[in-house]
């Protein structure tokens, strides 16, 4: 009966060091996912941020018109994920101004009230999000937003990008990009 024991911890060792180093594998498989994404934001100069805001602001208007309700679920997946297959955004970051908020980190916006990427609610009046805006731009030029360009085969390695291509077609986000 000893021996069967010894088996039996060995045999759990095995697959706990097998465990360890698919969990290793994974970790380092995400690491360069999120690198990918990095890797494909294109630096923007002072002049295209500027021209990128006053586009948003003057699809708003004086009226706060807001993008169509399915646009915005495709800018809500591509910056927040759906909770299941599809992560986060690694440019997403925590706001510190504004709790259970978010920001853009690769925008350039910073962490403003205009810039939160969920709806927050001061003084009891909900805030217009930023992903509420009919035209907004993404660095990472990802479904929902205006300038949403759809990943090439062997080009592009944003697996997020191609997730949400896959799960909704890129004629379907086209349609619903490019307000």
């Amino acid at each position: 009966m000893e021996n069967q024991e010894n088996r039996d911890t060995n045999f759990t060792d095995k697959q706990q060091e097998l465990l360890r180093k698919a969990n290793e594998k994974y970790s380092e498989f995400l690491k360069n996912k999120i690198q990918d994404e990095k890797i494909k934001i294109k630096p923007s100069n002072i002049l295209e941020k500027a021209k990128s805001f006053a586009t948003s602001m003057v699809s708003r208007g004086v009226s706060d018109k807001k993008c169509e309700e399915d646009t915005k679920l495709l800018r809500i997946l591509s910056c927040h994920g759906d909770g299941e297959s599809i992560a986060p955004c690694s440019e997403r970051k925590n706001s510190t101004r504004y709790s259970e908020s978010f920001y853009c980190g690769a925008c350039g916006c910073g962490d403003k009230k205009s810039t939160q990427l969920v709806n927050i609610t001061i003084n009891g009046k909900s805030e217009y999000s930023k992903l509420d805006y009919p035209k907004v731009s993404c660095p990472l030029k990802m479904p929902g937003f205006t300038d949403y360009t759809p990943t090439e085969q062997g080009v592009s390695d944003n697996y997020r990008k191609k997730d949400i291509e896959t799960r909704y077609g890129i004629e379907y986000i086209k349609q619903h990009s490019n307000a």
